[in-house]
C-alpha cells in the first residue's frame, strides 16, 4: 500500500514540474502584440446643475440605483453641442436642462466630448 503512495506522489511531482517548466519557457507578449491603451469613455443621461463657463466645468447630477450622484466634466475646446434648436452651444445650457453626456476618464478628470440636449418631458410652467 505505501508503494502505490510513493507512485502517486512522484507522480504528481513530475506533473507539476513538467507545468512549471512549460509555463517558465513561454516567452512574455512583445510589446507590439498588446494593444495601445485607450482611454476609458462613458455616457450618462443627466440634469445640468450648474454651468461655470469661466472654469470650464459642468455638474450634472444622474441617478445610480436609488442614489443620485453628481459628477463633474471639464472642457478644453468647447465641446459639440447637439441640439433640435439650431445654433445651440454652451451657452444654450441652463440648471435643470436634461443633457446625454459623453465624456472621457483621463487621469486629469472627466473631459466633456459631446453634450445632446434633450427635450424636457415637463411643460415650460412646470420647469
Amino acid at each position: 500500500m505505501t508503494r502505490g503512495i510513493g507512485r502517486g506522489m512522484r507522480l504528481s511531482i513530475l506533473c507539476f514540474s513538467a507545468f512549471l517548466s512549460g509555463g517558465a519557457s513561454a516567452a512574455p507578449p512583445s510589446p507590439a502584440a498588446t494593444p495601445a491603451t485607450t482611454v476609458p469613455s462613458a455616457a450618462l443621461t443627466a440634469t445640468v446643475q450648474s454651468i461655470d463657463a469661466q472654469a470650464r466645468t459642468l455638474q450634472v447630477v444622474t441617478g445610480v440605483g436609488y442614489a443620485l450622484r453628481v459628477v463633474k466634466i471639464s472642457w478644453k475646446e468647447a465641446p459639440t453641442v447637439k441640439a433640435a434648436a439650431a445654433g445651440t452651444g454652451m451657452a444654450q445650457l441652463k440648471p435643470g436642462d436634461l443633457v446625454r453626456v459623453e465624456y472621457t476618464k483621463a487621469p486629469e478628470g472627466n473631459v466633456v466630448k459631446t453634450i445632446e440636449l434633450l427635450p424636457s418631458s415637463a411643460p415650460p410652467s412646470v420647469r
